[in-house]
């Protein structure tokens, strides 16, 4: 941008070069665009359109006005949302295409203006520049988009630019607006004088040349413009005068209507028309009412955000102002107010810019607007620091069961059938009690086959022994042990058809009450019996609490089924070997309760609280997230 725009302090330096080539800011010749190309608003689908011949000289002298400029481009959209083709290139379509397009995108999608800095393009991507985009609305429509690649500068330069194109944004606007010939010979007349106030290197010559050419558009006699000083307004410049008397009564006067307009916010009008009749007009009557009696029509003249002076126009009492000069007058001080802001603002000091902008910035931070969001802000800060420093007991939860210290298991020790069952899982047994019965009639029946076997080779070995048989004796006393032995086994096959109970304990697995006459295999598991009184607490610690988790930490023990009782334990024994389970991964953690509990159950589950220490309590509350957060990182 020239450096009339960006550095008040180099603007005597460049308006030398700016003379010798005046071309390059003059503005284009708007007013010569036919009369079926320039846009309408009288509300038909294309009322809000730019034409092409336009869009092509309001970007060539958009772009001229700003040093270092790479290329730009104007889009216009499609709908709110989405972009359409480009209507205009300057100088021409070129590198950097691609990045124009998706800056107008953004630009238009957010509706807010677009700033990125260090963009690369070109060969290999290998040149530098900036990128900004804006995008223009007319009633809350957008008209159109601009978006141009700068050679690399300051954030302050950025700013600047992107003031011009936002200014330039105005004009087009007006354009967008005007649909009669007479409407655009007010827009040319505001680009104009737009382009002579950013020429000028000081306010004050600004304000000179915006009058002057005001009296030239409007045929007035005179024309005033002042500016806020405080609260009163002082007269700055007045038409085709290069100085004048401030305590003058006609000066006095003057300042007296534009802090009546000021100070009632509306355009005023002497001779008053129809829906003014209600307002304060009596300075503006005193200013007519001079020696030779005028028209007189003050606008306040509004900045970026507030109102920073008036413009006072005076004519002939037989030519007065109707509305529509004045709707006319309105628009035209609407787009040079925000440029005679801007030259103020850069004529200040250096401590009144850093106050400025001090009161800005503590305006954003303590003032009234989003006093929710800050409070809530506040709030939390001053909650998390709160938690950073007060510490806390730290104890990991994990879910937790309890198993019998040892398990001893009953199976079937033969096929068979099951004959009777007299207990099943949950019930109290004492040592010895019988617990169920196999079918023995096949053993029976085998028993009485060796028995028989055996009298009968008792009776052979009476015989022999009577006859002194030496041999035979002792071939049948050799089958009487072989039988005996066959007899001893079956009835100790039969002996544990009865299975009893090992010790005083609690059957934890088993029922074959409903599988009585069902058959059985051999070392088949029927029953599970636990001791009462000699338990272990069994803690599934997921892998990511692991760490810290060792043989002698203390904890607390909650069954569901006694919520109302807390056991105490302590880790016994941690088994190094990860067990995978529901889609999670956890570590066995076997513990013990330091006071044995005659209401516990093997099979009963709980939570169980591992004392880890003293941490903060926003550690605690956080370092799940955290850590969870880190191997995301960690992993990406």
């Amino acid at each position: 941008m020239s450096n009339s725009v960006l550095t008040p302090a180099r603007r005597a330096d460049k308006r030398s070069e700016e003379r010798k080539t005046p071309e390059s800011v003059e503005p284009p010749a708007f007013d010569r665009v036919p009369a079926n190309s320039s846009p309408r608003v009288d509300g038909n689908p294309s009322s809000n359109e730019v034409s092409a011949e336009l869009a092509r000289k309001w970007l060539a002298w958009q772009c001229r006005m700003v040093t270092g400029l790479i290329r730009g481009a104007l889009y216009l959209p499609e709908n709110a949302k989405r972009l359409g083709a480009a209507v205009s290139w300057w100088p021409e379509k070129g590198e950097g295409e691609s990045l124009l397009v998706d800056a107008a995108a953004q630009a238009l999608a957010g509706n807010r203006s677009v700033v990125r800095s260090q963009q690369h393009y070109g060969p290999d991507k290998q040149r530098v520049c900036e990128l900004i985009a804006t995008p223009f609305f007319v009633d809350n429509k957008p008209v159109a988009v601009v978006a141009v690649l700068i050679s690399p500068r300051s954030v302050a330069q950025q700013k600047a630019v992107l003031q011009l194109l936002q200014w330039g944004g105005l004009w087009m606007k007006t354009l967008v607006q005007q649909h009669s010939i007479a409407q655009r010979e007010a827009g040319t007349f505001a680009l104009r004088a737009m382009t002579a106030i950013l020429r000028h290197p000081s306010s004050h010559t600004a304000a000179i040349e915006t009058v002057n050419q005001l009296a030239n558009q409007f045929r007035c006699e005179r024309v005033s413009i002042g500016f806020r000083q405080g609260l009163p307004v002082r007269l700055q410049a007045m038409s085709h005068m290069a100085s004048f008397d401030p305590r003058t009564q006609m000066v006095r006067r003057t300042e007296a209507a534009m802090e009546e307009a000021v100070d009632q916010g509306i355009a005023m009008i002497w001779p008053t028309i129809p829906g003014q009749n209600s307002v304060v007009s009596r300075a503006h009557a005193e200013l007519a009412n001079q020696p030779q009696s005028v028209a007189v029509c003050t606008i306040p003249l509004r900045g970026r955000s507030k109102v920073i002076g008036a413009v006072t126009l005076e004519r002939d009492l037989k030519d007065p102002f109707d509305e529509e000069t004045v709707a006319l007058c309105q628009s035209l001080v609407a787009v040079v107010g925000p440029a005679l802001e801007s030259k103020i603002q850069d004529e200040r000091s250096f401590w009144l810019k850093g106050i400025e902008a001090f009161k800005e910035s503590a305006a954003s931070v303590f003032g009234p607007s989003f006093m929710r969001l800050k409070v809530v802000t506040l709030t939390a800060l001053v909650l998390l620091g709160a938690l950073s420093l007060v510490d806390g007991t730290y104890e990991m939860t994990s879910p937790a069961s309890i198993e019998g210290a040892v398990r001893q298991v009953l199976v079937s020790p033969q096929d068979g059938y099951v004959k009777s069952a007299g207990v099943r899982a949950g019930d109290v047994v004492t040592e010895g009690q019988s617990i169920a019965l196999l079918d023995d009639r096949d053993l029976q029946l085998e028993r009485q086959k060796w028995q028989s076997e055996y009298n009968k080779l008792q009776t052979e070995y009476q015989e022999a022994l009577a006859e002194s048989e030496r041999v035979t004796l002792s071939v049948l006393r050799a089958q009487l042990d072989q039988v005996n032995a066959e007899i001893q086994l079956v009835e100790e096959r039969i002996k544990r058809t009865q299975l009893r109970a090992p010790f005083d304990g609690v059957v934890v697995t088993g029922d074959l009450s409903q599988s009585v006459g069902a058959p059985v295999e051999t070392g088949e598991v029927l029953y599970e019996v636990a001791p009462l009184e000699s338990y272990r607490v069994v803690l599934e610690v997921d892998e990511r609490d692991m760490a810290g988790v060792e043989k002698g930490k203390t904890g607390r023990l909650i069954i569901s089924a006694l919520p109302e009782t807390t056991f105490d334990l302590v880790i016994d024994q941690v088994v190094p070997v990860a067990v995978s389970s529901d889609s999670r991964n956890f570590f066995r953690v076997e513990a013990s309760l330091e006071q044995p509990a005659p209401m516990l159950r093997p099979g009963m589950r709980g939570v169980a609280k591992v004392d880890m220490g003293q941490r903060s309590l926003l550690w605690i509350w956080t370092h799940s997230i955290v850590d969870r957060v880190r191997l995301w990182f960690w992993a990406a």
